[in-house]
């Protein structure tokens, strides 16, 4: 078998955060096998010794992050640096990015479907996207109240952690509900559920909540799950290699080239339609933390404190369906969650959703989803692979 050697006049840095390099190799990866030379750099690296390793290396191109000063040196090593994801304006810099105000226009768009007539923004004011997100998300709903969250260490962006914000908790408080969520990226997003339940405020009922980026690891952890909108990393890589490439050959690049995000990936934090009725918005949230636990729709009115028909009516005059088939779905949609995510056997799966055996779990499944559950789980594995 022939291998192709590596190429000195075809190396290129990837100089990007542990979160950006997690995106961008897989859209990278296919080009290795081309004759490139890719070397994976930690962007937070101490800059002397980032810019020695460089100089020392002598990439044909880095591909990297904006971040001031630092953009400014590499572009100074006299290489072509494009920017992934930026539109950052940088002398000497060219630049591939995300459609950002397209991103606020699809979170407007899912939200007022959602049936959410109240809306907000939550995001930090010093980041360029987060302001183009906001103008793509006021362009459908209008002007919204706005939340500026303080600067934190980029670096800690998958080691998620933050402090009570109780001024996010009361900002929250104060808003007019159902209230609709848009957040600049997957951190905010959970920082802001949290605040939510801080504030006594039911997910999605009261408040739902949409990001941007859909990085698994924030989302999925999430409680309850975040919705996000999934952007088109391999893509971003492969414009990047191609603008290289352009410039290699003595071509003038267009810069910046916009990219269109995919689509939005809803999860707990806006599943269901807006609620105004408070009773609904407190039954809905025993049923999602009691699931496996309650038997019957007399129970779950006993404890939301009212009885069996007016439970009933509300939920026709709220969401148009019986409390008994709201359990129903619930069920189902926690199990096709458990069999897409996980190895669980089916009988532990129908004991976690509340079903009395494996076979109610089948025919509820079949009746809601159209296949038994052992076919979805495998659909949704080859969908993913």
């Amino acid at each position: 078998m022939r291998h192709l050697k590596s190429d000195p006049s075809r190396r290129i840095a990837v100089v990007q955060s542990s979160v950006n390099i997690r995106r961008l190799v897989p859209g990278l990866a296919p080009f290795a096998g081309m004759g490139y030379d890719f070397w994976v750099i930690d962007l937070y690296r101490q800059p002397d010794l980032l810019l020695a390793s460089l100089r020392e290396w002598k990439p044909s191109a880095i591909i990297t992050e904006w971040q001031s000063g630092l953009t400014e040196a590499l572009v100074a090593l006299g290489c072509p640096v494009i920017l992934v994801p930026s539109d950052e304006s940088i002398d000497g810099a060219f630049n591939v990015d995300i459609d950002d105000a397209a991103i606020g226009r699809l979170a407007a768009e899912h939200l007022v479907a959602r049936g959410y007539r109240n809306f907000a923004f939550v995001g930090r004011s010093d980041a360029h996207y987060a302001m183009q997100r906001l103008e793509g998300f006021r362009s459908v709903v209008g002007e919204v109240p706005v939340y500026w969250e303080e600067f934190r260490d980029w670096r800690q962006y998958d080691e998620y952690w933050r402090d009570p914000d109780e001024d996010m908790v009361g900002w929250l408080a104060a808003q007019a509900t159902p209230l609709g969520i848009f957040t600049a990226h997957d951190p905010t997003g959970r920082h802001v559920l949290e605040a939510a339940a801080q504030a006594g405020l039911e997910v999605p009922f009261a408040v739902g909540v949409i990001s941007a980026n859909d990085d698994e690891t924030v989302c999925e952890m999430a409680r309850p799950a975040l919705s996000s909108i999934r952007l088109p990393w391999r893509r971003l890589a492969a414009e990047a290699v191609q603008m290289i490439e352009g410039i290699w050959a003595g071509k003038s690049p267009h810069s910046p080239v916009l990219v269109q995000p995919l689509e939005i990936v809803a999860r707990g934090s806006s599943s269901y339609e807006a609620v105004s009725d408070l009773l609904v918005r407190r039954a809905m949230q025993i049923l999602i933390e009691q699931i496996s636990a309650i038997v019957s729709v007399d129970e779950w009115a006993a404890q939301a404190g009212v009885s069996r028909r007016v439970l009933e009516r509300k939920f026709q005059t709220s969401l148009g369906r019986s409390p008994h088939s709201m359990i129903q779905h619930e069920r189902v949609e926690r199990a096709k969650r458990l069999l897409s995510t996980t190895d669980l056997a089916v009988s532990a799966i129908a004991e976690r959703c509340g079903f009395q055996s494996n076979e109610r779990l089948t025919v509820n499944f079949r009746e809601l989803v159209g296949v038994p559950p052992a076919t979805y789980r495998r659909g949704s594995r080859e969908k993913s692979s």
